[in-house]
């Protein structure tokens, strides 16, 4: 692919330089970033530093001063690569620590921003690095008509040969909230809130079923696949705007205070009438 091609080239044969890499999916932006610092690197790990914020809802100043402390010793060879994942999360008094290095890196170092989300960087940020956009490989959709392994191909992009072969199992509700494959996962959910559309009876037992499993994670999983499958319905973009709303609070949700079960039956009720409303 071109596009890796020519990031992999600015980043083997580069230094003193300050990058973003932006592009439309955050796992393959990861995978891909992570991927080609640790072949360049050699996986010597005293050459690359990852702050990764996944598990955190900001990037705060602590995280600017470990990239700061990294990149003042200089490597006995070769570069050294500072990459700071979701750099959107930037809380302003990090992004004030940052903007001094990312304008003067260390001769033998590269900062490297990601973000799937250019325009919510700080316009002091942006104008100190130079950009470059890699998005997710269209062709890894090749010969995938289904509407389900499209969006989870999405998910993953980076197992979407595994995907493709469609080795998936439904699961009990007792592994359910022990699985460790997500693919698994993703795949009971569909099936059973698809077949409990319609049926109030079924909505209400699947609600009462899902409330046994305390997790955030698997909350907000359930909340994307109703999306999913509201937007599979809709063969278009006219899924109710309420709903979509409400779930997307649900997901960009910082805090697991939920009434569990309340929430899981808002949901599943929720897709039913915005399904119903687009005439299903």
């Amino acid at each position: 692919m071109e596009q890796i091609k020519h990031i992999k080239n600015i980043l083997s044969n580069s230094s003193g330089i300050s990058i973003a890499i932006t592009g439309d999916n955050k796992r393959f932006l990861k995978n891909t970033i992570q991927n080609l610092i640790y072949e360049i690197a050699s996986y010597e790990i005293d050459k690359y530093l990852f702050i990764d914020t996944d598990e955190s809802p900001n990037i705060k100043i602590d995280d600017i001063r470990n990239i700061q402390e990294f990149l003042s010793f200089r490597p006995e060879k070769g570069t050294k690569f500072a990459v700071l994942f979701s750099a959107e999360k930037l809380l302003p008094e990090a992004e004030n620590a940052l903007l001094k290095t990312l304008e003067e890196p260390p001769n033998y170092a590269i900062i490297v921003l990601v973000t799937t989300n250019w325009n919510a960087l700080f316009s002091t940020i942006k104008s100190r690095v130079f950009r470059y956009n890699l998005n997710t490989p269209q062709d890894i959709f090749k010969n995938v008509d289904d509407f389900f392994l499209k969006k989870l191909i999405w998910t993953f992009p980076d197992k979407a040969d595994e995907i493709k072969n469609k080795d998936f199992e439904i699961l009990s509700l007792n592994k359910l909230s022990k699985e460790n494959d997500q693919f698994n996962i993703f795949y009971t959910l569909y099936t059973s809130i698809k077949e409990s559309i319609g049926d109030l009876k079924k909505i209400n037992n699947l609600a009462k079923s899902f409330s046994k499993i305390k997790s955030f994670d698997f909350l907000k999983t359930v909340a994307k696949v109703s999306v999913w499958i509201a937007e599979e319905y809709s063969h278009s973009k006219s899924i109710d705007y309420y709903f979509i709303k409400e779930i997307e609070r649900i997901l960009s949700s910082k805090i697991s205070n939920f009434n569990y079960e309340l929430t899981y039956y808002f949901i599943l009720i929720s897709l039913n009438d915005s399904i119903r409303k687009n005439g299903h």
